[in-house]
């Protein structure tokens, strides 16, 4: 035992002209990809925690998301993708601002059938 915490930051980038279906498809390929990476390294759940990106559109693509929905998106990926085990999320902001942020986390927080460890 080290006693440390991996804090793993599987990110999809807000660069480019996606939408958010491409945002939530390549997440979700990239968040499968890390969880299956970090089991076959025996890495212990429930002393992880996980910082991905929000689903959101790309900052070039001119498209823009409600609160309601990148939670959505986002809540749904993170369903499909990480272990129940997984103790703790923290999300990246890169790109976002504090008031996009905030308001998508809100928008998460909201959502009556989040699951929580």
């Amino acid at each position: 035992m080290s006693g440390i915490v991996p804090i793993v930051e599987p990110e999809v980038m807000i660069d480019g002209t996606h939408d958010i279906d491409t945002c939530q498809r390549v997440s979700e390929h990239v968040w499968k990809e890390v969880t299956a990476a970090l089991q076959r390294h025996g890495v212990i759940w429930e002393g992880c925690l996980l910082k991905p990106n929000m689903i959101v559109p790309g900052a070039e693509s001119g498209k823009t998301a409600s609160p309601e929905e990148v939670a959505r998106y986002t809540v749904m990926t993170l369903g499909r993708t990480m272990p129940a085990a997984l103790p703790g999320v923290t999300f990246l902001s890169g790109g976002l601002s504090e008031v996009q942020a905030t308001e998508y986390l809100n928008a998460m927080n909201r959502i009556k059938d989040l699951p929580r460890p």
